[in-house]
């Protein structure tokens, strides 16, 4: 990476500030451009393998597609050999890059996975129902411009939602994505996706087709919907999602079934919790379009009367 303390991108020189994150073959520093007081978010990834360039430039691509008030920006963006030396020649950096820097916005609130171990420990809700639907409206959207570019996220958890101060979310981290319809017509092809998820999405959001090497069809947008469901799960009865617990971990035969449970809850009404549980149906083809979750979420929007007695959802 060169100077541990500054990093050059595009010739021009960016302080270390301190490091924000790791993950698979990437780092995240939190950096301030030099001669300035401008802060940004610089993931650097060291490509060992053909895959991972791959994985990086499909990232770097999806960004330049997609300029989206709920889909996080890209700064600027460089590919190096090891000797620093930049090709902008796509087939050239395939077979020789091996360093991927991509330079981002900051966002001083952090993820929303932060919001919600915030709210846990102070054991509270982290959000109204309303407050709750307005941000997940936009999560929603930002996911959607994704599959409108014919891609799929499959990683989608509270950890890659960012808030800006204002609680605009924005969707980050592309290292995942995937193309939105892939045929699953063999054993062979089932095991391979399979390995694929386990690598690169969170099993407790992982959708139950992504578990399964004896799947067969076609994979879809309706992963990408089972892990919203969970994630609406976490901002409503957090900081877990439905399938996970401190004690218990990652439940995956809760998983196959599809057995959500949902604590009693004066603040969400039966419609909020209905569109979880029908974003969580174990078979794809019943889960809602993401179209039909923004048209059930205006639906449930509405104040929550008080209630003396609190009810199950």
């Amino acid at each position: 990476m060169g100077n541990a303390r500054s990093i050059k991108l595009n010739g021009r020189a960016y302080d270390v500030c301190g490091k924000l994150g790791s993950g698979g073959f990437s780092e995240v520093y939190l950096v301030q451009a030099r001669g300035s007081k401008a802060r940004y978010a610089l993931k650097v990834m060291e490509c060992q393998e053909d895959e991972q360039l791959q994985r990086a430039l499909m990232e770097i691509q999806l960004h330049r597609r997609i300029a989206h008030a709920n889909v996080l920006p890209l700064v600027a963006s460089e590919i190096r050999m090891k000797s620093h030396v930049q090709h902008s020649d796509v087939e050239n950096a395939l077979t020789k890059s091996k360093e991927v820097l991509l330079l981002f916005p900051v966002f001083p609130r952090g993820s929303l996975q932060d919001i919600l171990n915030d709210a846990a420990a102070q054991k509270g809700p982290a959000y109204s129902q309303d407050a709750c639907i307005r941000i997940f409206e936009g999560i929603v959207n930002g996911v959607l411009e994704i599959h409108q570019a014919g891609l799929a996220h499959r990683d989608i958890k509270p950890a890659n939602v960012l808030l800006t101060e204002d609680d605009i979310p924005v969707v980050m981290d592309f290292g995942s994505v995937a193309p939105l319809h892939i045929c699953i017509s063999s054993h062979h092809d089932a095991v391979a996706m399979a390995e694929t998820a386990a690598q690169f999405s969170s099993g407790a959001y992982r959708a139950p087709e992504l578990y399964d090497e004896c799947f067969r069809g076609e994979l879809s947008a309706a992963a990408d919907v089972w892990s919203l469901g969970c994630l609406l799960y976490a901002m409503a009865f957090g900081p877990f999602g439905p399938f996970e617990s401190a004690v218990e971990g990652i439940k995956v035969l809760a998983i196959r079934t599809g057995t959500v449970r949902f604590p009693k809850s004066p603040v969400y009404s039966p419609g909020f919790c209905m569109l979880i549980q029908d974003m969580l149906q174990v078979e794809p083809e019943a889960r809602p379009t993401l179209t039909n979750v923004l048209q059930r979420l205006r639906t449930v929007r509405r104040p929550i009367a008080p209630s003396l007695t609190p009810h199950s959802c």
